[in-house]
């Protein structure tokens, strides 16, 4: 693939992971906005962010069986057409039953993500060229966030939280147009697709849903973070939108360096295993901002987003690595299912917590604890394939 091609394309992906993975993290940009206007709990706003959650998880196995079939193409064009949809109906919500609703078709993007983006990836780029693009097109989430933590708030307070909603919409659904016009065709035929994709997968797939559940449920504290940074730590809610950005910026960097170190050296154990290790540091720090001193919140910010903000791109790769190109789809969307349950379990207990508890510190802990599991889960996978 040429140079010029190359960035189209992977720009393409980019977009695709940001668009498909923002309505989780909107909810908690927005969230002091939509409670307000709803007149709804943290809990509450904590089970629409769920229902993407669990409703990505569910749909991930069937997402990925079917982007092995359709291929890549029409996948992300049906990725970029959910996602619309889905800000459409948060912005036009008249109360929690829509939000549910746009909550459910947000799980449908978001369950596409990886396997579309995946897909395409091993069909059209050959081993040693998908590190970096893995890496940015992973990256496209949390430049999502980063943008919609430094703009939204302000389209927010300008103009009103619905307003921005139906603004952000608009970006998936031109990219769905333009998808249908760059994103280049299958090289298999359906056919072969169909007859090709069955089979077992590696065991390895196993150990990285694991994996992939546990720092989902760890990594879940990051939708609470504007409110945990308004409610524990005193900012403003400009400020806490930053503490969002700073999370997303970062894990930019995080994710393309990560996978390019990953693929270079093989090492991919070890850095998921660090990045576990990060995020135990992250969920110390952060409670420490609120006891200790606030600006213990920005190099809290930075640690989760080397970790788990991170992890997706090396582990991604990963699965690039163990399957064919004719059955990444489907591995793809068996570890994007582990890895979404964790998130779907974890945000609507934490904000449960929170609420009952009247603190964020039995969350801190939790997420610690977690991230401190999936160290011991690839030190037993690690184990197991000596």
């Amino acid at each position: 693939m040429r140079g010029g091609r190359r960035a189209v394309f992977t720009s393409m992906l980019f977009a695709a992971m940001a668009a498909a993975t923002f309505s989780a993290a909107s909810l908690g940009i927005l969230a002091p906005f939509i409670i307000d206007d709803l007149g709804i709990t943290r809990a509450a706003l904590g089970v629409v962010i769920a229902v993407i959650n669990i409703a990505g998880a569910l749909l991930s196995p069937i997402a990925g069986r079917v982007t092995d079939r359709v291929g890549g193409k029409a996948a992300i064009v049906a990725l970029f057409l959910a996602a619309a949809s889905t800000f459409v109906l948060f912005g036009i919500a008249p109360g929690y039953l829509v939000l549910l609703l746009g909550a459910i078709v947000g799980g449908f993007s978001q369950a596409s993500a990886n396997p579309s983006t995946n897909k395409l990836i091993v069909e059209d780029l050959p081993v040693g060229q998908r590190g970096v693009v893995t890496g940015i097109k992973q990256s496209g989430v949390q430049a999502g966030i980063f943008l919609g933590g430094l703009i939204v708030p302000s389209i927010a307070v300008t103009l009103g939280w619905r307003s921005a909603y139906l603004i952000v919409a608009a970006f998936p659904a031109v990219l769905a147009l333009i998808s249908l016009w760059v994103i280049p065709a299958a090289a298999t035929t359906p056919e072969e697709r169909r007859v090709r994709t069955r089979g077992s997968l590696p065991p390895a797939i196993g150990w990285l849903a694991g994996y992939g559940f546990l720092m989902g449920f760890s990594g879940a504290v990051t939708f609470l973070v504007p409110l945990f940074a308004v409610e524990a730590v005193g900012l403003d809610p400009r400020a806490a939108g930053l503490a969002a950005a700073v999370i997303g910026l970062f894990a930019v960097a995080g994710r393309i360096l990560w996978s390019r170190y990953a693929e270079d050296t093989g090492a991919f154990r070890r850095s998921l295993a660090t990045m576990a290790g990060l995020s135990v540091a992250a969920a110390v720090v952060f409670w420490l901002s609120s006891s200790v001193a606030a600006w213990l919140i920005w190099p809290a910010a930075v640690l989760i987003a080397l970790g788990s903000s991170s992890w997706n791109s090396v582990g991604m790769l990963a699965v690039m690595a163990e399957v064919g190109a004719l059955t990444t789809g489907r591995a793809s969307g068996i570890v994007l299912f582990g890895f979404l349950t964790g998130l779907g379990i974890a945000t609507p207990l934490f904000g449960a917590i929170v609420d009952s508890t009247g603190s964020y510190d039995v969350m801190w802990l939790l997420s610690a604890a977690a991230a401190a599991t999936a160290i011991v889960v690839v030190a037993l996978w690690r184990r197991s394939v000596v």
